[in-house]
């Protein structure tokens, strides 16, 4: 499951970030702008509830993740 969790959460960010950098391209068009926008708030709010369960952070502008501990099971 952790492990599920930080791949999640990795491309969560990344998405983020990738969405960030393409609004600031001057070519952006003002209908995509839009769009990034959306897509911005909507990963926004699914990092900030993230943030509040302590799994990632925001810090200089950029989200990533904390430390998560995989524990393995010993049988």
């Amino acid at each position: 499951m952790e492990r599920k969790l930080k791949t999640a959460l990795l491309n969560t960010i990344n998405e983020y970030n990738g969405i960030v950098k393409q609004m600031d391209d001057p070519n952006t068009t003002p209908s995509r702008g839009l769009q990034l926008v959306a897509a911005k708030e909507a990963l926004n709010q699914v990092l900030e509830h993230f943030a509040t369960a302590e799994y990632v952070e925001h810090v200089n502008g950029q989200w990533r993740i904390k430390v998560i501990v995989v524990m393995e099971r010993v049988e």
